[in-house]
């Protein structure tokens, strides 16, 4: 009796584990279709077939999330020290809050998107040459 159970449940494990696979199928052919679509559907493929596998990912976009606000938010008390309308630190607050809101859309969604690791790339890049800038005058 109990080798039935334990082959009942073993069976039941593998329908869905191959359910699974053939959902996993479907998303890639529908990324075939939409290359565009391939890199988001392959992420989130990845996080549902492998539960925890890209934490360590996300800990490192956040670490590198939290440097580029603090850059920004140094950047920000430097122009409004030098009281200068030649640096726009509105335009940085909204760089800061950008950052902030790809941080907490990779904490809620549990996906990393390239294009939004690109932006936060360009606004790092802008703020480091501004803080040269900065710390030079």
């Amino acid at each position: 009796m109990r080798n039935k159970q334990r082959e009942k449940q073993l069976t039941t494990l593998a329908d869905e584990l191959l359910k699974r696979v053939e959902q996993a199928d479907n998303l890639k052919e529908i990324a075939k279709r939409s290359p565009e679509e391939a890199s988001r559907v392959s992420t989130i493929i990845d996080t549902f077939m492998n539960p925890g596998s890209n934490l360590l990912q996300k800990e490192n976009v956040y670490n590198k999330i939290d440097i580029i606000v603090t850059l920004i938010d140094s950047n920000i008390k430097l122009a409004k020290q030098l009281n200068s309308r030649n640096f726009n630190w509105l335009e940085y607050h909204e760089d800061s809050t950008f950052a902030f809101n790809i941080k907490t859309k990779i904490s809620s969604t549990g996906l990393i998107d390239k294009s939004d690791l690109e932006r936060l790339n360009t606004v790092y890049k802008k703020h480091l040459q501004l803080n040269k800038i900065l710390v030079d005058k």
